[in-house]
């Protein structure tokens, strides 16, 4: 049975938790969740359930997009219930004397995240306001309440129909039906898995159809949401995930919304294969690309334009390419984007693309949609469109990395020096090192584990550990003969992407007070 929200607040700790979280108080709230796990007896689920109740209600916002002074103005997507996701998938890559730490880092920043359309109005404080260089004194009010909690709703009707109901609620804004319909759904067990797939779907085919030049884009953040909510109470358990879904849900339907990419695929694949829309290309295509086919693919993405990409995808699925190994050079593609890119705030139009495409690769692996072959398009878009925005026409990488010379350096030793290199946010000593260490055959598992530990080295942003556990997951899963690009990427990203000032309290706390109690 589906826990409300009024059985999981009689938890001992929902309160001290709400009331560290509304003071801003981000090592209480650490400390809080640390003493759940390590002295309370608490499963590490079990105290993500009780986090994710104290928090949902104040990371919500009514619109992402605001208009100001004529203009309009992006409103950011919360990131809290993103880094509890990605935190608790990267536990199985951290040594076991780290295991708590990218946890540590994902509850640390949740009372830096509450607010958002608040804080880019410098009317409350956290990491938003920080960014845009407003000084915010610490208020006498709290964040404001965005979206309420709402109450199952259950209508009459068989499961497509309730998943079709809840669909078209998603798909036309309204937040409080969206909401109901889906805690009415999740309340039964037989449907979840069917729920699952669906919201999965919802969060693929809502990105926007360009970058360039545009303030309001959602950058495939409803994908990552749609996945955190549903890896997170896989993890926890459904019926403990009220707050998950508090957290999560109301958001996957807060506009704007934007599916004209997929709109515009069903439209093509329709005429392309009249018969049944291109929903069968999951059991029929089997053939993988060849290595020659892969590089070309990956070569257009960065240089053609979208047309010239969407024919090749078509020429591709009409060979009988299967959707697997599509997804798989695409993701390849997402991670060029990362090693193209030389500027530090242009890593944000590479990382988006390349999480956006791991949640979808991921969907392929566990789910047999029959509109699969429709979102391979979506991803190629987004992928070529932050290619063209950005100019990243030509690899840089040869050139950067060509006056480092680490061969008298053990592998491990080029570790330890890739840690310092990533710490100082040298991209191309950190690029230049990690091909090194790759080029060397040396073990992947050890590499994996020494840059996760650095990722959670960085405090207020949990996209370091989401690009972290999108790259290492798509190695692992990854088909084709590049696959080692997925992990040089994942180091340059983190000394690429610009990081929240200040100190890196959490990981100073966490190796003084937390790693050996």
């Amino acid at each position: 049975m589906l826990a409300t929200r009024e059985d999981i607040k009689q938890d001992k700790n929902f309160e001290p938790l709400t009331e560290a979280i509304l003071e801003r108080d981000q090592p209480r709230t650490a400390d809080l969740f640390f003493n759940m796990v390590a002295r309370q007896g608490y499963s590490i689920g079990d105290a993500l359930s009780v986090m994710a109740e104290a928090e949902a209600p104040f990371v919500q916002v009514p619109s992402h997009v605001n208009f100001r002074d004529g203009n309009i103005a992006l409103v950011n997507n919360d990131h809290t219930i993103l880094g509890l996701r990605s935190s608790a998938s990267l536990l199985d890559f951290v040594p076991q004397e780290y295991r708590l730490l990218p946890l540590l880092q994902s509850v640390w920043y949740i009372p830096a995240g509450l607010d958002i359309w608040n804080q880019l109005l410098a009317k409350y404080p956290g990491r938003y306001a920080m960014m845009k260089g407003f000084d915010v004194p610490p208020p006498d009010y709290g964040p404001v309440v965005w979206q309420d909690d709402y109450e199952p709703i259950v209508e009459p009707g068989t499961l497509e129909q309730r998943l079709q109901a809840y669909t078209i609620a998603t798909m036309s804004g309204d937040v409080k039906r969206a909401y109901g319909l889906f805690l009415g759904l999740a309340s039964e067990e037989c449907a979840r898995p069917a729920l699952r797939d669906q919201l999965r779907f919802l969060g693929a085919i809502d990105v926007q159809d360009t970058i360039a030049g545009r303030k309001a884009r959602n950058t495939g953040h409803k994908s990552i949401r749609a996945r955190a909510v549903t890896d997170l109470a896989d993890f926890i358990g459904w019926d403990r995930s009220h707050g998950v879904f508090y957290t999560g849900m109301p958001d996957m339907a807060v506009g704007p919304l934007y599916y004209s990419v997929y709109d515009a695929a069903c439209v093509l694949l329709n005429e392309v294969f009249p018969a049944d829309g291109g929903r069968n290309l999951r059991q029929t295509n089997e053939l993988p690309l060849t290595q020659d086919e892969s590089e070309e693919m990956v070569r257009l993405l960065m240089t053609a334009d979208g047309d010239t990409i969407w024919e090749l995808l078509t020429t591709h699925l009409r060979n009988g390419k299967s959707i697997k190994s599509l997804g798989d050079t695409i993701q390849i593609g997402a991670s060029e984007l990362v090693l193209r890119t030389t500027e530090p705030r242009q890593f944000t139009n590479a990382q988006h693309p390349f999480d956006y495409c791991n949640t979808v690769n991921d969907w392929f692996r566990t789910s047999d949609n029959p509109n699969q072959a429709r979102v391979l398009y979506v991803m190629a878009n987004f992928v070529n469109d932050s290619a063209r925005t950005c100019k990243l026409f030509n690899p840089v990488i040869d050139q950067e990395i060509a006056g480092f010379d680490f061969s008298s350096r053990s592998p491990q030793e080029i570790l330890t020096e890739l840690d310092e290199a990533i710490l100082a946010l040298d991209i191309q000593r950190t690029t230049a090192l990690a091909d090194a260490y790759l080029k060397s055959g040396a073990d992947r598992r050890d590499y994996m584990a020494t840059v996760a530990v650095t990722a959670c080295k960085f405090q207020d942003d949990p996209h370091n550990q989401k690009i972290t556990h999108s790259t290492f997951e798509e190695y692992l899963n990854n088909s084709t003969h590049m696959r080692d690009q997925l992990l040089l990427a994942t180091a340059r990203q983190l000394a690429g992407w610009v990081k929240m000032p200040g100190e890196r309290d959490c990981y100073a706390r966490f190796m003084k007070e937390w790693i050996h109690n």
